[in-house]
């Protein structure tokens, strides 16, 4: 009798263990997901830092300009980027 008890017991245990291990196959199915979200994540954020980065170095060029047509109406001539740019 105490032979099928411990068999018994064993056995709950047993199966207690294998739906603790499907819990974790689907925390660690969750966790891959997850982890590919995150790489597409930083794949599109190094994206938006390489279009930002663009877009701030088209608006100092822009600023440019117009701090060298603003110098040009001042000065009542041409200023220093656009006598540059001429030249070339």
């Amino acid at each position: 009798m105490i032979l099928w008890t411990r068999i018994f017991r064993l056995i709950m245990e047993n199966t207690a263990l294998k739906l603790r291990v499907a819990e974790c196959e689907k925390v660690i199915a969750i966790n891959q997901e997850l982890k590919e979200e995150i790489q597409e994540i930083k794949k599109q954020n190094e994206v938006l830092k390489a279009t930002c980065q663009n877009y701030e170095s088209s608006l100092r060029s822009f600023q440019a300009k117009v701090q060298d047509r603003i110098a040009d109406r001042a000065e009542g001539g041409l200023g220093d980027n656009k006598l540059k740019e001429l030249r070339n």
